[in-house]
């Protein structure tokens, strides 16, 4: 299934102009709107369905809901009625607020900024939008016999699609107006729910069994009084273990101190947590203790700090400038980071920390994707697994944008001059 391209026929030319002439908006913004806000609310939907939770509210919406594609076949006639529109809004915004809680407003200022529409046309659009995006996917339900785990797998089948089929301009802030960052980057799975085996039948559960606190009388049970006085000391005994060996590490490092600098071994480096995989190795001759309190204190010895702290100490130059990020790179057709990159991403996460005006934005090219993917999709998933790692360091996500421009070749270009596809990442200084 190409769900965009089943969305693009049902909102084809005469839908957008009934749409336009609804909420008074000229038809080319209106148009522009309602693309963005498919793509928001698939990709929102895609992100509500990671939890088990989530999974069931769609399922359920969808089923209760009767979006069962009917709307589809008639929706010009519906259109031509304002009160069957407006249900549709009324009906679409309370799905929003279920589904995607406290983003109904937010998303409504994105599309409004986005499309250039007034903020109540955005909100109407957000409901009438959801509603119709919601019969197409429980068409699909219907015609196929989805589970909810179905449902779930087929949103998820529509990631690289999305990723390719977002406008340039709006994909970053998409993808953090809505959280998007580990669906692009292939990060997030569609959640499953538990299954029990019933009389030979499978059982869906959509949350654990309740837990029991009836009392059960077993004084007269010899066996059972063991069980307990047997459990009890073994508590006791691990109680008292736990308690001697803390004595004992006590006293052995209290005259000891701790630095504060962790060197990287190759144990820490295959620890599979983010903030050790960034952290920066200690320089045997930096004093043991670092102060980041002010740019000239910061001691950082690579080749980005030293390609970037000239120009961000420097208020005469330009913010603007764009450099090399040098020593990361990927493994050929994969999002799997080379074994140098880490270090130079614990420099960058450093050099953000230490100037904590500085915004930056990633640009990611790609030559390599393999079949099943886009270069374009595949610069965009780098970019954003770096970003994710910076986020996860401890760096705002306001300061750290992210955009993948594929081989960095436009297909439109006419001129007879051959541009050699890139693979690379950049830093472009927002503000410094």
């Amino acid at each position: 299934m190409n769900l965009f391209a089943n969305l693009s026929e049902v909102f084809n030319s005469d839908v957008i102009a009934r749409i336009a002439t609804y909420i008074d908006e000229p038809t080319e913004k209106t148009n522009k709107a309602v693309n963005g806000l498919v793509y928001t609310i698939v990709g929102g939907l895609m992100k509500r369905t990671t939890s088990e939770i989530g999974v069931n509210q769609l399922y359920n919406h969808v089923q209760k809901g009767r979006y069962d594609g009917s709307l589809i076949d008639n929706l010009n006639a519906t259109l031509r009625d304002p009160a069957q529109t407006n249900t549709l809004i009324t009906h679409g915004n309370d799905v929003i607020s279920h589904l995607l809680p406290a983003m109904k407003s937010s998303i409504g200022t994105m599309i409004s900024s986005y499309a250039n529409i007034r903020n109540s046309s955005a909100i109407s659009l957000l409901g009438l939008t959801t509603t119709i995006v919601l019969h197409v996917l429980g068409k699909q339900v219907k015609d196929r016999k989805l589970d909810a785990d179905g449902l779930a797998a087929l949103l998820f089948s529509e990631r690289d699609a999305l990723v390719n089929a977002v406008p340039e301009e709006f994909l970053p802030r998409l993808i953090d107006k809505v959280g998007l960052q580990q669906i692009v980057t292939g990060a997030a799975v569609p959640a499953r729910r538990a299954t029990a085996e019933t009389s030979g039948k499978t059982v869906t559960t959509a949350t654990r069994p309740s837990a029991s606190y009836e009392y059960v009388d077993d004084s007269d049970n010899d066996n059972g009084a063991l069980t307990k006085w047997g459990f009890g000391a073994l508590v006791v005994v691990a109680l008292a273990a736990g308690g001697y060996y803390i004595y004992q590490n006590t006293q052995k490092y209290s005259g000891e101190s701790i630095s504060d600098v962790t060197t990287i071994t190759s144990d820490t480096v295959q620890a599979d947590t983010v903030t050790r995989s960034l952290a920066v190795p200690a320089d045997p001759k930096a004093p043991k203790s670092l102060s980041v309190a002010s740019p000239a204190s910061a001691t950082v010895a690579s080749g980005l700090a030293q390609l970037l702290t000239p120009y961000l100490t420097n208020p005469a130059l330009p913010k603007g400038r764009v450099f090399p990020l040098p020593g990361v790179a990927f493994m050929p057709g994969s999002l799997s980071l080379t074994p140098g990159s880490q270090a130079a991403l614990g420099e960058l996460t450093t050099l953000l920390k230490t100037y904590p005006q500085l915004q930056i934005q990633l640009v990611g090219y790609a030559n390599d994707a393999m079949l099943g993917t886009t270069n374009r999709a595949l610069s965009f998933k780098r970019v954003n697994l770096i970003k994710q790692q910076l986020l996860n360091a401890g760096v705002n996500y306001l300061r750290v944008d992210a955009i993948g421009r594929g081989t960095g070749v436009s297909l439109r270009d006419t001129s007879r001059i051959r541009k050699p596809a890139l693979r690379k990442i950049d830093m472009k200084v927002v503000a410094k």
